[in-house]
Protein backbone atom coordinates (compact mmCIF):
# COMPACT_ATOMS: atom_id res chain seq x y z
CA UNK A 1 0.00 0.00 0.00
CA UNK A 2 1.30 3.42 -0.85
CA UNK A 3 1.15 5.82 2.11
CA UNK A 4 3.14 8.78 0.83
CA UNK A 5 3.64 10.45 4.19
CA UNK A 6 7.14 11.85 4.12
CA UNK A 7 6.39 15.24 2.69
CA UNK A 8 2.82 14.99 3.90
CA UNK A 9 3.96 15.35 7.48
CA UNK A 10 5.86 18.49 6.60
CA UNK A 11 2.62 19.75 5.12
CA UNK A 12 0.69 18.81 8.23
CA UNK A 13 3.07 20.73 10.48
CA UNK A 14 2.74 23.83 8.33
CA UNK A 15 -0.94 23.62 7.54
CA UNK A 16 -2.89 22.45 10.60
CA UNK A 17 -3.19 25.90 12.14
CA UNK A 18 -4.06 27.58 8.86
CA UNK A 19 -6.55 25.09 7.40
CA UNK A 20 -10.21 25.56 8.14
CA UNK A 21 -13.01 23.11 7.45
CA UNK A 22 -13.82 24.29 3.93
CA UNK A 23 -13.50 21.61 1.29
CA UNK A 24 -12.21 22.60 -2.12
CA UNK A 25 -15.00 23.35 -4.58
CA UNK A 26 -13.01 23.71 -7.77
CA UNK A 27 -14.88 22.36 -10.77
CA UNK A 28 -13.34 19.63 -12.91
CA UNK A 29 -14.75 17.68 -15.81
CA UNK A 30 -14.42 14.20 -17.20
CA UNK A 31 -15.18 13.63 -20.85
CA UNK A 32 -18.52 15.27 -21.57
CA UNK A 33 -19.28 15.64 -17.86
CA UNK A 34 -21.14 18.61 -16.52
CA UNK A 35 -19.83 20.79 -13.75
CA UNK A 36 -20.62 20.95 -10.22
CA UNK A 37 -22.87 21.53 -7.37
CA UNK A 38 -21.69 23.53 -4.37
CA UNK A 39 -19.14 21.79 -2.14
CA UNK A 40 -17.43 19.60 -4.71
CA UNK A 41 -16.88 18.98 -8.36
CA UNK A 42 -19.47 16.90 -10.13
CA UNK A 43 -18.97 14.90 -13.29
CA UNK A 44 -21.27 12.55 -15.12
CA UNK A 45 -18.59 10.76 -17.10
CA UNK A 46 -19.02 9.70 -20.67
CA UNK A 47 -16.56 8.27 -23.11
CA UNK A 48 -13.70 10.72 -22.63
CA UNK A 49 -12.45 11.23 -26.15
CA UNK A 50 -15.39 9.37 -27.64
CA UNK A 51 -16.13 5.81 -28.62
CA UNK A 52 -18.15 3.12 -26.93
CA UNK A 53 -16.80 1.12 -24.04
CA UNK A 54 -15.28 -2.24 -24.86
CA UNK A 55 -17.62 -5.01 -23.77
CA UNK A 56 -16.78 -6.35 -20.33
CA UNK A 57 -17.90 -9.93 -19.91
CA UNK A 58 -18.70 -9.65 -16.18
CA UNK A 59 -19.32 -5.93 -15.78
CA UNK A 60 -21.98 -4.88 -13.25
CA UNK A 61 -22.58 -1.79 -15.40
CA UNK A 62 -25.14 -1.80 -18.17
CA UNK A 63 -28.66 -0.87 -19.22
CA UNK A 64 -31.77 -1.71 -17.26
CA UNK A 65 -35.00 -0.33 -15.86
CA UNK A 66 -34.20 0.43 -12.20
CA UNK A 67 -36.11 3.44 -10.95
CA UNK A 68 -37.24 5.39 -7.92
CA UNK A 69 -35.86 8.12 -5.65
CA UNK A 70 -35.01 5.47 -3.07
CA UNK A 71 -32.46 7.33 -0.91
CA UNK A 72 -30.15 10.34 -0.78
CA UNK A 73 -28.52 10.88 -4.17
CA UNK A 74 -30.74 8.44 -6.07
CA UNK A 75 -33.31 9.36 -8.73
CA UNK A 76 -35.05 7.52 -11.56
CA UNK A 77 -32.16 8.37 -13.85
CA UNK A 78 -29.02 8.90 -11.75
CA UNK A 79 -26.99 7.72 -8.78
CA UNK A 80 -24.79 10.43 -7.31
CA UNK A 81 -21.69 9.14 -5.55
CA UNK A 82 -18.86 11.00 -3.85
CA UNK A 83 -15.15 10.38 -3.85
CA UNK A 84 -12.67 11.90 -1.38
CA UNK A 85 -8.90 12.18 -1.70
CA UNK A 86 -6.03 14.18 -0.21
CA UNK A 87 -5.02 16.22 -3.28
CA UNK A 88 -4.04 19.81 -2.49
CA UNK A 89 -1.44 19.21 0.22
CA UNK A 90 1.39 21.75 0.54
CA UNK A 91 4.66 20.04 -0.28
CA UNK A 92 2.96 17.01 -1.88
CA UNK A 93 0.67 18.44 -4.54
CA UNK A 94 -1.57 15.78 -6.04
CA UNK A 95 -0.92 13.29 -3.22
CA UNK A 96 -3.65 10.81 -4.19
CA UNK A 97 -4.50 12.32 -7.56
CA UNK A 98 -4.30 8.88 -9.16
CA UNK A 99 -7.22 7.68 -7.06
CA UNK A 100 -9.39 10.57 -8.21
CA UNK A 101 -8.36 9.94 -11.81
CA UNK A 102 -9.23 6.26 -11.45
CA UNK A 103 -12.72 7.14 -10.20
CA UNK A 104 -13.23 9.56 -13.06
CA UNK A 105 -12.20 6.79 -15.43
CA UNK A 106 -14.55 4.28 -13.82
CA UNK A 107 -17.55 6.61 -13.94
CA UNK A 108 -16.93 7.30 -17.63
CA UNK A 109 -16.61 3.58 -18.34
CA UNK A 110 -19.73 2.60 -16.39
CA UNK A 111 -21.83 5.31 -18.02
CA UNK A 112 -20.66 4.24 -21.47
CA UNK A 113 -22.10 0.80 -20.73
CA UNK A 114 -25.42 2.31 -19.60
CA UNK A 115 -24.83 3.13 -15.94
CA UNK A 116 -26.11 0.72 -13.28
CA UNK A 117 -29.33 -0.82 -14.57
CA UNK A 118 -29.87 2.33 -16.61
CA UNK A 119 -29.12 4.88 -13.89
CA UNK A 120 -26.12 7.01 -14.86
CA UNK A 121 -23.45 7.75 -12.29
CA UNK A 122 -22.71 11.32 -11.25
CA UNK A 123 -19.52 11.96 -9.31
CA UNK A 124 -18.95 14.59 -6.63
CA UNK A 125 -15.23 14.84 -5.85
CA UNK A 126 -13.96 16.38 -2.62
CA UNK A 127 -10.41 17.31 -1.69
CA UNK A 128 -9.81 16.45 1.98
CA UNK A 129 -6.43 18.24 1.91
CA UNK A 130 -5.04 15.94 4.62
CA UNK A 131 -6.78 17.76 7.49
CA UNK A 132 -10.31 18.30 6.09
CA UNK A 133 -11.52 14.73 5.86
CA UNK A 134 -14.35 15.07 8.38
CA UNK A 135 -15.71 18.12 6.53
CA UNK A 136 -15.49 16.29 3.21
CA UNK A 137 -17.46 13.33 4.55
CA UNK A 138 -20.10 15.66 5.96
CA UNK A 139 -20.55 17.35 2.58
CA UNK A 140 -20.74 13.96 0.89
CA UNK A 141 -23.48 12.96 3.35
CA UNK A 142 -25.72 15.80 2.21
CA UNK A 143 -26.13 14.89 -1.45
CA UNK A 144 -24.32 11.67 -2.33
CA UNK A 145 -25.59 8.13 -1.99
CA UNK A 146 -22.19 6.60 -1.12
CA UNK A 147 -18.47 7.40 -0.99
CA UNK A 148 -16.47 5.33 -3.47
CA UNK A 149 -12.74 5.21 -4.20
CA UNK A 150 -11.72 7.20 -1.12
CA UNK A 151 -7.99 7.68 -0.45
CA UNK A 152 -6.93 9.75 2.57
CA UNK A 153 -4.21 9.53 5.20
CA UNK A 154 -6.38 10.52 8.17
CA UNK A 155 -9.51 8.73 6.99
CA UNK A 156 -10.48 7.91 10.58
CA UNK A 157 -11.49 11.57 11.04
CA UNK A 158 -14.57 11.14 8.87
CA UNK A 159 -15.90 7.97 10.47
CA UNK A 160 -18.18 9.71 13.05
CA UNK A 161 -19.85 11.82 10.36
CA UNK A 162 -20.31 8.79 8.11
CA UNK A 163 -21.89 6.82 10.94
CA UNK A 164 -24.21 9.67 11.85
CA UNK A 165 -25.64 10.02 8.35
CA UNK A 166 -25.34 6.35 7.40
CA UNK A 167 -23.38 6.86 4.19
CA UNK A 168 -21.58 3.71 3.00
CA UNK A 169 -17.87 3.98 2.12
CA UNK A 170 -16.20 1.72 -0.44
CA UNK A 171 -12.61 3.08 -0.35
CA UNK A 172 -9.79 2.46 -2.75
CA UNK A 173 -7.70 1.87 0.35
CA UNK A 174 -7.65 2.76 4.04
CA UNK A 175 -4.87 4.82 5.60
CA UNK A 176 -5.54 4.37 9.33
CA UNK A 177 -6.08 1.23 11.41
CA UNK A 178 -9.36 2.70 12.70
CA UNK A 179 -10.73 3.01 9.17
CA UNK A 180 -9.44 -0.45 8.33
CA UNK A 181 -11.62 -1.83 11.09
CA UNK A 182 -14.75 0.32 10.59
CA UNK A 183 -16.72 -2.50 9.03
CA UNK A 184 -20.10 -1.09 10.08
CA UNK A 185 -19.72 1.72 7.54
CA UNK A 186 -16.85 0.70 5.28
CA UNK A 187 -16.15 -2.24 2.93
CA UNK A 188 -12.78 -2.42 1.13
CA UNK A 189 -12.06 -4.30 -2.13
CA UNK A 190 -8.72 -5.47 -0.65
CA UNK A 191 -9.21 -5.37 3.13
CA UNK A 192 -6.50 -3.87 5.30
CA UNK A 193 -7.77 -4.85 8.76
CA UNK A 194 -6.00 -3.82 11.95
CA UNK A 195 -4.36 -6.54 13.98
CA UNK A 196 -3.10 -8.71 11.11
CA UNK A 197 -0.30 -8.65 8.55
CA UNK A 198 0.49 -10.63 5.40
CA UNK A 199 3.75 -12.54 5.93
CA UNK A 200 3.85 -14.49 2.68
CA UNK A 201 6.32 -11.97 1.24
CA UNK A 202 8.48 -12.26 4.37
CA UNK A 203 8.57 -16.05 4.11
CA UNK A 204 9.65 -15.74 0.49
CA UNK A 205 12.50 -13.41 1.52
CA UNK A 206 13.53 -15.88 4.24
CA UNK A 207 13.88 -18.56 1.60
CA UNK A 208 15.87 -16.36 -0.76
CA UNK A 209 18.29 -14.57 1.60
CA UNK A 210 18.00 -16.05 5.11
CA UNK A 211 21.15 -14.31 6.37
CA UNK A 212 19.85 -10.89 5.29
CA UNK A 213 16.79 -11.28 7.49
CA UNK A 214 19.02 -11.51 10.57
CA UNK A 215 20.28 -8.00 9.83
CA UNK A 216 16.96 -6.34 9.03
CA UNK A 217 16.56 -2.56 9.01
CA UNK A 218 13.32 -0.56 9.13
CA UNK A 219 13.17 3.23 8.68
CA UNK A 220 9.67 4.58 9.18
CA UNK A 221 7.92 7.90 8.79
CA UNK A 222 5.65 9.12 11.62
CA UNK A 223 1.88 8.63 11.85
CA UNK A 224 0.06 6.08 9.66
CA UNK A 225 3.26 4.87 8.00
CA UNK A 226 4.71 4.22 11.45
CA UNK A 227 1.63 2.21 12.44
CA UNK A 228 2.05 0.00 9.37
CA UNK A 229 5.80 -0.34 9.93
CA UNK A 230 5.24 -1.44 13.52
CA UNK A 231 2.80 -4.10 12.35
CA UNK A 232 5.27 -5.33 9.74
CA UNK A 233 8.17 -5.54 12.21
CA UNK A 234 6.00 -7.42 14.71
CA UNK A 235 4.72 -9.85 12.08
CA UNK A 236 8.10 -10.47 10.43
CA UNK A 237 9.83 -11.05 13.76
CA UNK A 238 7.21 -13.74 14.45
CA UNK A 239 8.42 -15.67 11.41
CA UNK A 240 12.13 -15.28 12.08
CA UNK A 241 13.36 -11.80 11.10
CA UNK A 242 15.66 -9.89 13.45
CA UNK A 243 15.39 -6.12 13.11
CA UNK A 244 18.73 -4.63 14.16
CA UNK A 245 17.38 -1.15 13.42
CA UNK A 246 13.73 -0.11 13.79
CA UNK A 247 13.99 3.66 13.65
CA UNK A 248 11.46 6.45 13.52
CA UNK A 249 12.98 9.04 11.23
CA UNK A 250 12.36 12.74 11.67
CA UNK A 251 10.77 15.03 9.14
CA UNK A 252 14.06 16.66 8.15
CA UNK A 253 15.70 13.31 7.52
CA UNK A 254 13.00 12.36 5.06
CA UNK A 255 13.75 15.13 2.64
CA UNK A 256 17.47 15.72 3.00
CA UNK A 257 20.40 13.82 4.48
CA UNK A 258 20.29 10.04 4.11
CA UNK A 259 24.02 9.59 4.67
CA UNK A 260 23.69 8.72 8.40
CA UNK A 261 20.95 6.21 7.59
CA UNK A 262 23.10 4.48 4.99
CA UNK A 263 25.99 4.35 7.45
CA UNK A 264 23.71 2.86 10.11
CA UNK A 265 22.51 0.26 7.61
CA UNK A 266 26.08 -0.69 6.75
CA UNK A 267 27.03 -0.94 10.43
CA UNK A 268 24.02 -3.20 11.04
CA UNK A 269 25.38 -5.72 8.57
CA UNK A 270 23.71 -4.53 5.38
CA UNK A 271 20.87 -7.04 5.12
CA UNK A 272 17.12 -6.63 4.60
CA UNK A 273 15.92 -3.02 4.15
CA UNK A 274 12.46 -1.48 4.25
CA UNK A 275 11.79 2.26 4.12
CA UNK A 276 8.16 2.74 5.18
CA UNK A 277 7.73 6.27 3.85
CA UNK A 278 7.36 7.96 0.48
CA UNK A 279 8.67 6.33 -2.69
CA UNK A 280 11.19 9.16 -3.17
CA UNK A 281 12.70 8.40 0.26
CA UNK A 282 13.63 4.88 -0.75
CA UNK A 283 15.04 6.34 -3.96
CA UNK A 284 17.16 8.81 -1.95
CA UNK A 285 18.45 6.06 0.33
CA UNK A 286 19.46 3.92 -2.65
CA UNK A 287 21.17 6.85 -4.37
CA UNK A 288 23.16 7.60 -1.22
CA UNK A 289 24.07 3.92 -0.81
CA UNK A 290 25.27 3.85 -4.42
CA UNK A 291 27.35 6.98 -3.80
CA UNK A 292 28.95 5.40 -0.72
CA UNK A 293 29.53 2.07 -2.45
CA UNK A 294 27.22 0.25 -0.01
CA UNK A 295 25.55 -2.86 -1.39
CA UNK A 296 21.91 -3.26 -0.35
CA UNK A 297 21.39 -7.01 -0.18
CA UNK A 298 17.58 -6.92 -0.24
CA UNK A 299 15.69 -3.65 -0.68
CA UNK A 300 12.03 -4.47 -0.11
CA UNK A 301 9.11 -2.21 -0.98
CA UNK A 302 5.35 -2.11 -1.30
CA UNK A 303 3.28 -0.94 -4.22
CA UNK A 304 4.04 2.69 -3.40
CA UNK A 305 7.21 2.34 -5.48
CA UNK A 306 5.50 0.64 -8.42
CA UNK A 307 5.55 3.87 -10.40
CA UNK A 308 7.50 5.37 -13.27
CA UNK A 309 8.30 8.24 -10.92
CA UNK A 310 10.28 5.95 -8.62
CA UNK A 311 12.29 4.55 -11.52
CA UNK A 312 13.07 8.05 -12.70
CA UNK A 313 14.03 9.28 -9.22
CA UNK A 314 16.27 6.32 -8.36
CA UNK A 315 17.81 5.75 -11.78
CA UNK A 316 20.27 2.86 -11.89
CA UNK A 317 20.15 2.61 -8.08
CA UNK A 318 16.64 1.14 -8.40
CA UNK A 319 17.93 -2.02 -10.04
CA UNK A 320 17.40 -5.00 -7.77
CA UNK A 321 14.59 -3.49 -5.68
CA UNK A 322 11.91 -6.07 -4.85
CA UNK A 323 8.29 -4.89 -4.96
CA UNK A 324 5.48 -6.71 -3.16
CA UNK A 325 2.34 -6.45 -5.29
CA UNK A 326 -1.31 -7.43 -5.03
CA UNK A 327 -2.59 -6.14 -8.39
CA UNK A 328 -2.03 -7.52 -11.86
CA UNK A 329 1.09 -5.80 -13.25
CA UNK A 330 0.56 -3.31 -16.05
CA UNK A 331 3.26 -5.17 -17.96
CA UNK A 332 0.80 -8.09 -18.04
CA UNK A 333 -2.30 -6.04 -18.83
CA UNK A 334 -3.27 -8.38 -21.65
CA UNK A 335 -4.04 -11.06 -19.04
CA UNK A 336 -6.74 -8.97 -17.32
CA UNK A 337 -9.71 -7.38 -19.06
CA UNK A 338 -10.23 -4.96 -16.17
CA UNK A 339 -6.61 -3.76 -16.17
CA UNK A 340 -6.95 -3.06 -19.89
CA UNK A 341 -10.19 -1.17 -19.29
CA UNK A 342 -8.63 0.86 -16.48
CA UNK A 343 -5.68 1.82 -18.68
CA UNK A 344 -7.98 2.63 -21.61
CA UNK A 345 -10.36 4.85 -19.65
CA UNK A 346 -7.60 6.50 -17.65
CA UNK A 347 -6.11 7.68 -20.93
CA UNK A 348 -9.52 8.74 -22.26
CA UNK A 349 -10.42 10.81 -19.21
CA UNK A 350 -6.97 12.02 -18.11
CA UNK A 351 -4.65 11.83 -21.13
CA UNK A 352 -1.05 11.23 -20.13
CA UNK A 353 -1.86 10.24 -16.53
CA UNK A 354 0.35 7.58 -14.99
CA UNK A 355 -1.46 4.42 -13.85
CA UNK A 356 -0.63 3.01 -10.44
CA UNK A 357 -1.59 0.10 -8.22
CA UNK A 358 -3.79 2.21 -5.95
CA UNK A 359 -5.62 3.33 -9.08
CA UNK A 360 -6.38 -0.32 -9.78
CA UNK A 361 -7.73 -0.73 -6.23
CA UNK A 362 -9.90 2.36 -6.76
CA UNK A 363 -11.22 0.95 -10.04
CA UNK A 364 -12.02 -2.24 -8.12
CA UNK A 365 -13.91 -0.23 -5.48
CA UNK A 366 -16.08 1.16 -8.28
CA UNK A 367 -16.78 -2.35 -9.56
CA UNK A 368 -17.55 -3.57 -6.04
CA UNK A 369 -19.99 -0.71 -5.44
CA UNK A 370 -21.66 -1.26 -8.81
CA UNK A 371 -21.99 -4.99 -8.17
CA UNK A 372 -23.86 -4.40 -4.91
CA UNK A 373 -25.97 -1.58 -6.37
CA UNK A 374 -26.99 -3.73 -9.33
CA UNK A 375 -28.15 -6.50 -7.01
CA UNK A 376 -30.44 -4.05 -5.20
CA UNK A 377 -32.00 -2.69 -8.40
CA UNK A 378 -34.97 -0.46 -7.62
CA UNK A 379 -34.58 -1.11 -3.89
CA UNK A 380 -31.33 0.87 -3.72
CA UNK A 381 -30.80 2.23 -0.19
CA UNK A 382 -27.73 3.02 1.86
CA UNK A 383 -28.55 0.36 4.45
CA UNK A 384 -29.27 -2.17 1.73
CA UNK A 385 -26.01 -1.40 0.00
CA UNK A 386 -24.00 -2.06 3.17
CA UNK A 387 -25.86 -5.32 3.79
CA UNK A 388 -25.19 -6.45 0.23
CA UNK A 389 -21.52 -5.47 0.37
CA UNK A 390 -21.11 -7.47 3.57
CA UNK A 391 -22.41 -10.49 1.70
CA UNK A 392 -19.65 -10.32 -0.92
CA UNK A 393 -16.98 -12.62 0.51
CA UNK A 394 -15.10 -13.52 -2.68
CA UNK A 395 -13.69 -10.68 -4.77
CA UNK A 396 -10.75 -10.14 -7.10
CA UNK A 397 -11.85 -6.97 -8.87
CA UNK A 398 -13.06 -9.14 -11.77
CA UNK A 399 -9.53 -10.42 -12.30
CA UNK A 400 -7.56 -7.25 -11.58
CA UNK A 401 -6.00 -8.15 -8.22
CA UNK A 402 -5.53 -10.81 -5.53
CA UNK A 403 -8.58 -12.70 -4.27
CA UNK A 404 -10.00 -11.03 -1.17
CA UNK A 405 -12.91 -11.17 1.27
CA UNK A 406 -14.41 -7.65 1.49
CA UNK A 407 -17.61 -8.65 3.29
CA UNK A 408 -15.83 -10.20 6.27
CA UNK A 409 -12.88 -7.77 6.15
CA UNK A 410 -10.26 -10.53 5.94
CA UNK A 411 -6.83 -9.62 4.61
CA UNK A 412 -5.51 -11.44 1.56
CA UNK A 413 -3.21 -14.46 1.79
CA UNK A 414 -1.89 -13.88 -1.72
CA UNK A 415 0.99 -11.88 -3.16
CA UNK A 416 3.53 -11.62 -5.93
CA UNK A 417 6.92 -9.96 -6.30
CA UNK A 418 8.20 -7.71 -9.04
CA UNK A 419 11.82 -6.66 -9.28
CA UNK A 420 13.53 -3.82 -11.09
CA UNK A 421 15.87 -4.83 -13.92
CA UNK A 422 17.52 -2.28 -16.19
CA UNK A 423 15.01 0.36 -15.21
CA UNK A 424 11.92 -1.81 -15.75
CA UNK A 425 9.57 -3.76 -13.51
CA UNK A 426 9.60 -7.49 -14.27
CA UNK A 427 7.85 -10.44 -12.63
CA UNK A 428 10.01 -12.18 -10.04
CA UNK A 429 7.73 -14.63 -8.22
CA UNK A 430 5.67 -16.71 -8.82
CA UNK A 431 5.96 -17.54 -12.51
CA UNK A 432 2.32 -16.59 -13.04
CA UNK A 433 -0.62 -15.36 -11.01
CA UNK A 434 -0.25 -14.91 -7.25
CA UNK A 435 1.24 -17.06 -4.51
CA UNK A 436 -1.41 -17.97 -1.93
CA UNK A 437 -1.30 -19.97 1.31
CA UNK A 438 -3.58 -20.22 4.34
CA UNK A 439 -0.75 -19.34 6.74
CA UNK A 440 0.34 -16.19 4.91
CA UNK A 441 -1.30 -13.92 7.52
CA UNK A 442 -0.48 -13.58 11.22
CA UNK A 443 -2.00 -11.61 14.07
CA UNK A 444 -0.03 -8.59 15.24
CA UNK A 445 0.11 -6.83 18.56
CA UNK A 446 0.24 -3.33 17.10
CA UNK A 447 -2.03 -1.39 14.74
Amino acid sequence: MRIRLAATLVALTLAVAACGSRVDDEVTQVGDGQAASEGGSQTTGGGGNGGAAPAASESPCGPGDASGATDVGVTDDTITIATIQDIDVPGVQGLFQQNLQAMQAFVAYCNDLGGILGRRLELNDFDSKLTDHAAAVQQACDGSFAIVGQGAVFDDAGIPAARECGIPIVPGFTGSPAAGGATDIMVQPIPNPPGSWAVGPGRYVLEQVPDATKHAVMFKAPSAAEDRANQQVDAYEQIGFDFIIDERIGIGDLQSDWAPRVEAYRNAGGGYLYVQAEDVDLANFLLEAEAQGVDVEWADAGQQVYTRGFLKAAGSAADGVHVYATTVPFEEADTSEQIMLYLDYLERTNPGADPDALGVQTWSSGLLFATAAKELGSDLTRAGLLDTLHGITEWDGLGSHVPADPGENIGTNCFMYLTVEDGEFVREFPDEGFECADDNTVETHTG
